[in-house]
């Protein structure tokens, strides 16, 4: 799995998470209302990710959301018998719709808030090359 933004959304992604108070989770203050706020469920909501990622596998992202849990966790296994069922009925939703499936171990290092959230990423479908250049600082695509 490859997942990245372009450095201009990285940067302000950053900036971002500098600005923000940390004790506040970003994922519990999101209400009814609030423009991220895609669907809700019993136990869930789905969110559009405002920091999407611009490539997932080497393909272009179209659309970028994540299944969220209401109650704060930072791991699936926190989760009561119920709402697994619903969690698991929501990655098939989302799946039957195209969208790939993923999700960090609550230790993992990349993991940057710590509220468990699975990915719900949505590609074009056209693989793309990369180059390497070892010289210069950045990648560049070719179609």
């Amino acid at each position: 799995m490859t997942a990245t933004r372009s450095r201009k959304e990285e940067k302000i992604y950053k900036k971002h998470l500098k600005s923000t108070n940390r004790n506040d989770c970003a994922f519990c203050i999101i209400k009814k209302g609030n423009r991220q706020l895609v669907e809700e469920t019993n136990n869930f909501k789905i969110i559009k990710n405002i920091f999407a990622y611009s490539l997932w596998d080497g393909q272009k992202v179209t659309d970028h959301m994540m299944i969220t849990p209401k109650k704060h966790t930072d791991s699936l296994a926190n989760m009561q018998p119920k709402e697994k069922i619903e969690y698991v009925d929501l990655v098939e939703k989302y799946e039957k719709l195209g969208y790939n499936i993923y999700s960090r171990a609550p230790s993992s290092a990349i993991k940057s808030i710590a509220h468990q959230h699975t990915h719900l990423i949505k590609t074009e479908g056209d693989s793309k090359r990369f180059i390497f250049l070892l010289r210069k600082p950045y990648i560049r695509i070719v179609r």
